[in-house]
């Protein structure tokens, strides 16, 4: 989130794991290549080799629509206590 901070890390319980996989399995590829992420601050959400960011899913070329955000809303909507103050610096429009 900050330079100079390690980026925050959790693990999903596995029922949330499962819905998340179900959730990336759930796009259709993208015809455009996705949005660089900023060189600080907010770049995204990385999981099991993909990074959600700006409406784009990406892991080793393959890029994914998610106009909607469904993805980083799910991971913000699963980040644990101790890291909740990080969802309001976390821009979902």
């Amino acid at each position: 989130m900050f330079s100079g901070r390690p980026n925050p890390r959790w693990e999903l319980d596995e029922a949330s794991a499962d819905a998340l996989r179900r959730l990336v399995a759930g796009l259709a590829a993208s015809g455009r290549p996705p949005a660089a992420p900023p060189g600080l601050g907010y770049r995204g959400f990385v999981f099991d080799g993909w990074r959600a960011w700006s409406g784009s899913v990406v892991r080793d070329g393959e890029t994914l629509a998610d106009p909607s955000l469904s993805v980083e809303r799910f991971l913000a909507d699963h980040l644990p206590a101790e890291l909740q103050d990080l969802r309001l610096r976390i821009a979902l429009d």
